[in-house]
């Protein structure tokens, strides 16, 4: 399973990053026309080091499959995380645009909305993964290590998923929160002992930073695909906003099953964010895709 890690150099924790994985293994330079393009037979991975941000580097997987003539099974995109309160985090998401204006429109960030990206089938083993880091490691005392919902670009057709360092350029540069990273990544994206859950989790509902979800993920064997948030969800007084959640749903299950074919795909509601039409409502258009609404308690059975 070739995995392709990307960087930017736009991106100050993506160079950071960049930088401590390159020191980490032994890297091959590769002729490439797009960027700086390193291999890795070690973890069987290659290393893409790029000029433009990554969230508007559209098609670059497939770009990068031409030039090598080989296969890319799934992405990994080194990024910063930023948020507005400032505080440090180690974030883990699925990208795609889940709310905008029209469907079709180009994100803010990238992307377009009402198009999502096949999830990384390894999100929920990399975040437990790191969970389990950081209840061991004081450095990241006082971080938020944490889910985010799915959202912002590029357009990709390869499984894929962004790993942040936040919230602010003191994390940004820190070259052992980066180290950090490359220990977790070792004992998850690497492992090779990791199998596929069989089923897999479409979260719905719930703030951006998926508390319930992460919470009902961390404690459960279970893989997650996508992370719809309640901003994204439909009104029962809005038919525009259910018929462009209905594209985005369409396509959450859509591109799961493209990363994971014939892998069952469950969802689970945080009820407390969602009134008891949008329940009932969405409950309704999963059932059309032949996918069950499960409770917490459910997904974390062994």
């Amino acid at each position: 399973m070739s995995t392709l890690l990307v960087a930017s150099r736009a991106d100050p924790a993506s160079m950071t990053l960049y930088d401590a994985i390159t020191c980490h293994r032994s890297w091959t330079e590769l002729q490439c026309s797009m960027g700086v393009l390193t291999s890795c037979a070690q973890i069987d991975a290659f290393l893409l080091l790029i000029d433009e941000l990554h969230v508007a580097a559209d098609g670059l997987d497939e770009e990068v499959e031409r030039q090598i003539s080989g296969k890319v099974d799934n992405v990994v995109v080194l990024s910063k995380h930023y948020s507005s309160s400032g505080r440090p985090a180690m974030t883990v998401h699925p990208i795609g645009v889940t709310s905008g204006g029209s469907i079709g429109e180009r994100g803010m960030s990238g992307g377009r909305f009402g198009t999502l990206v096949p999830p990384h089938p390894k999100i929920a083993h990399v975040i437990r993964a790191l969970l389990r880091v950081a209840d061991n490691q004081s450095k990241l005392d006082g971080f938020d290590v944490t889910l985010e919902a799915t959202h912002h670009g590029p357009l990709l057709s390869t499984p894929t998923m962004y790993v942040e360092i936040g919230s602010s350029s003191a994390e940004w540069s820190d070259r052992e929160l980066a180290e950090i990273w490359m220990d977790t990544l070792d004992r998850s994206l690497f492992d090779p002992s990791w199998r596929p859950s069989k089923r897999w989790i479409l979260c719905i509902g719930g703030g951006h930073y998926a508390p319930r979800h992460k919470d009902v993920i961390s404690r459960s064997n279970q893989d997650v695909g996508h992370i719809l948030p309640s901003y994204s969800l439909p009104s029962e007084s809005d038919r525009e906003t259910q018929e462009k959640f209905s594209v985005v749903l369409d396509s959450a299950v859509d591109s799961m099953r493209s990363s994971r074919p014939g892998t069952e795909i469950v969802a689970h509601f945080d009820r407390k964010s969602m009134n008891s039409w949008q329940r009932n409502w969405i409950s309704t258009k999963l059932s059309h895709h032949g996918i069950r609404v499960l409770r917490g308690n459910q997904i974390m059975e062994k």
